[in-house]
């Protein structure tokens, strides 16, 4: 087992342990920083019908609804563009279409970019060998040894280079070890995903140019482009990491995919050679996935229409290109899409491929503005905040009983917010935290743990607050009621998060009054769901029906997270950082008996215990 594996399941079993703090062997350095609202110098793509365009209003409407009513697809956000027009743009609440998004492996394309320019200019050659570019950083016994490794192996992901994504958890110095390990198999003769290669194309350009990937490309990218609120993580060495940890706006998205379907020219200016452009997009090495049988310079080919490809990031965000009709699907989402293997993206490409399309603009008729208005009513509706009926928080109800759209009468709602106000409990676990595991590895930023949980209610206005004390700092958090969201922005170690939270008051199969809270990361692809149970039921008629009132706060509390994307998607990942089936990897007697008995499965129970913790809290005292 390499040693870089052997540190994913040492920490994988801190986090099956609940320890926090500072567990990961990366150095971390807060990094996220608050949305940024200077727009000036960004551009607009132009907007029209779908039908201006020679597409029909009633393919984008079930498009959008049927990725909307899939509910593995968990959509945030969905654009199509035809002919360089956004002819449809749909953001799904609580989620906001002019925020950026975490963009995961997405922006690896945007990495295979960056050395087109760099080629361009003639700073590199697709033949140039890696450790010719990285001279003395081998040590001297590697030095003695080639990997044979080029930037086109890097490019079209077959270094076959042993250091893989684990080595974002493993090591600070990513290159050095990516230079000095083993190779799994003849560079150029198969293919292996791996965002290490994406991390060191970064580093090359850092190493020819003397600046980062994301500073070399904002002048000859992101400007000429209208892009200006983008942000790209590093690693701790300070080098964009290329393969992840890029936040970026849908419609600047959309533009990146624009400049390849004009074969690299956007707005009149020649921003990529053609011929980079032709060479990214063709098949370089076949892939063995179904939908995506090819990969080019750091995107992949689909099969679903002629001479389609796709800019790929996991849980859906994604660019799909399809050049023979001149069109694209932009998405951000949170489910469990991988490779383009899952229900989001096998929707995009079964539509996309029955797709007909005109070369002029459809004819104006009664059925098309019935259409338009149709899509029209579909995206208000998926993007609005549900109306509900005024209720006066201090009393004021008529006979008849009033409901909230979510499950609990508005009176006893006040009642059960009134008896919560100002209470605090101490939680008998302290490993577990508010941030979803999923963020926590993906930004090396892990928990401080959760040792607190109160409750304030605002009387003059009726707004209900969350006290989550996390390590020594504590999050207010304002409860959403009704359907609607409540937005706050949270400092995790002086990274900024905003959240959007929908709050539903309700009661279990037990009786016991339930507070559901789901935590939505609206600039990530995640979110967590707090479910918080109230002590014993008390019985109160009222109006011939069960009601449920505490004259006081119940003595305990307990409480039950979840998260979205859920425990499978972490396995997945933790698979992509280091293969759990290493754990087999052990000879002799011990391999055989850990098998035997199942502890592979245990393990993976275990996570999912991770994932979906269960705490408890004593009332401790009154604010």
């Amino acid at each position: 087992m390499a040693k870089s594996e052997l540190e994913v399941i040492q920490l994988l079993m801190k986090l099956i342990g609940h320890k926090t703090g500072e567990i990961s062997k990366v150095t971390y350095t807060p990094q996220k920083i608050v949305f940024p609202t200077d727009t000036e110098g960004e551009t607009s793509l132009p907007r029209c019908t779908p039908e201006e365009q020679g597409v029909s209003s009633v393919f984008i409407e079930k498009l959008f609804r049927t990725l909307h009513e899939n509910n593995s697809c968990h959509m945030h956000k969905a654009m199509a563009v035809r002919n360089g027009y956004v002819i449809g743009e749909c953001a799904f609440r609580p989620f906001d279409m002019d925020k950026w998004h975490v963009t995961h492996s997405m922006c690896k394309s945007v990495t295979g970019m960056a050395i087109g320019l760099l080629v361009c200019e003639g700073k590199i050659k697709l033949e140039d060998k890696i450790e010719d570019i990285f001279k003395g950083m081998k040590g001297p016994l590697q030095s003695l040894f080639s990997s044979g490794i080029t930037v086109r192996h890097l490019l079209t992901m077959t270094s076959g280079s042993s250091f893989n994504e684990s080595g974002s958890i493993a090591s600070n110095d990513w290159r050095k070890q990516f230079l000095e390990a083993q190779v799994k198999f003849t560079p150029g003769s198969s293919f292996e995903y791996n965002s290490m290669n994406s991390y060191m194309l970064s580093a090359i350009v850092s190493e020819v140019t003397g600046e980062s990937m994301f500073d070399y490309l904002k002048p000859r990218l992101f400007e000429p482009l209208g892009i200006k609120r983008v942000f790209w993580e590093t690693c701790p060495q300070g080098i964009t990491k290329g393969g992840w940890g890029m936040y970026l706006r849908m419609e600047d998205m959309a533009k990146l995919g624009q400049l390849y379907l004009n074969n690299g020219s956007y707005d009149g200016k020649q921003i990529l050679p053609e011929e980079w452009v032709k060479a990214a997009t063709t098949m370089q090495i076949p892939t063995g996935v179904t939908s995506a049988p090819g990969y080019g310079f750091q995107l992949w080919n689909s099969s679903s229409r002629l001479g389609a490809y796709t800019f790929n990031g996991m849980l859906g965000q994604n660019v799909y290109v399809f050049p023979d009709i001149n069109m694209m699907i932009v998405t951000n989402a949170g489910n469990e899409d991988l490779f383009q293997k899952g229900n989001m993206s096998r929707t995009v490409y079964n539509l996309m491929a029955e797709l007909e399309v005109e070369d002029a603009p459809i004819e104006i008729s009664d059925e098309v503005i019935a259409a338009q208005r149709s899509l029209a009513k579909f995206v208000k509706s998926v993007q609005d905040e549900p109306e509900t009926s005024f209720c006066i928080p201090s009393g004021g109800w008529n006979k008849k009983k009033k409901r909230s759209t979510l499950g609990m009468s508005h009176k006893f709602r006040y009642l059960l917010m009134k008896s919560l106000d100002g209470v605090v409990y101490d939680m008998d676990d302290k490993g577990v935290g508010f941030m979803p595991l999923l963020m926590q590895i993906m930004h090396n930023n892990f928990t401080d743990g959760i040792s607190s949980v109160g409750f304030k209610l605002n009387n003059a206005n009726g707004a209900f607050y969350l006290l989550i004390k996390e390590g020594e700092k504590t999050h207010e958090i304002k409860c959403g009621l009704d359907g609607k969201a409540a937005l706050t922005d949270i400092d995790e170690h002086g990274e900024i998060y905003s959240v959007a939270t929908i709050s539903e008051f309700s009661t279990d199969e037990y009786g016991r009054p339930v507070i559901r809270n789901e935590f939505y990361f609206t600039e990530d692809s995640t979110a967590r769901v707090m479910n918080i149970y109230l002590g014993k039921r008390q019985p109160l008629e009222h109006d011939n029906a069960i009601s449920f009132l505490f004259e006081k706060a119940p003595a305990n509390i307990g409480i039950r997270f979840d998260e979205i994307p859920g425990s499978g998607m972490l396995i997945n990942i933790l698979n992509q950082f280091g293969n759990l089936e290493d754990l087999k990897g052990i000879n002799g007697f011990v391999k055989n008996k850990l098998t035997d008995y199942g502890a592979l499965d245990a393990l993976i129970l275990a996570i999912q215990d991770t994932v979906r913790p269960k705490l408890h809290g004593a009332r401790v005292k009154f604010l």
